[in-house]
């Protein structure tokens, strides 16, 4: 497979994990990406390939800031919906204590 087909794949990976919510996914498809990328920068490739590498990992690092915005957008959704669940319990224990 291709370096370029590779990281597509891997990025459609971190898209449906972040999608689906799956933290432990996530982290795991970063995890091998990164090996990916590593080895591939190790790899014994040519001055042309290199340049090219290089093009691929700029697209991969729009891509990240892309997939970080996604993640801090649901961070933030997932806050409110727990400060609500919080505020919910907060009501149920003052209910509890008056109705005691």
């Amino acid at each position: 497979m291709m370096p370029l087909d590779t990281l597509n794949a891997f990025s459609g990976q971190i898209s449906n994990a972040i999608e689906k919510n799956d933290w432990l996914e996530l982290s795991d498809v970063l995890t091998t990406r990164q090996a990916y990328l590593e080895d591939l920068l190790l790899s014994d490739i040519s001055d042309d390939e290199r340049q090219f590498v290089e093009d691929v990992l700029k697209s991969v690092q729009a891509m990240d800031k892309i997939f970080i915005a996604e993640v801090q957008f649901k961070k933030a959704h997932l806050l409110k919906e727990f400060q609500k669940v919080a505020i919910g319990q907060k009501f149920i224990r003052a209910y509890d204590a008056v109705s005691a």
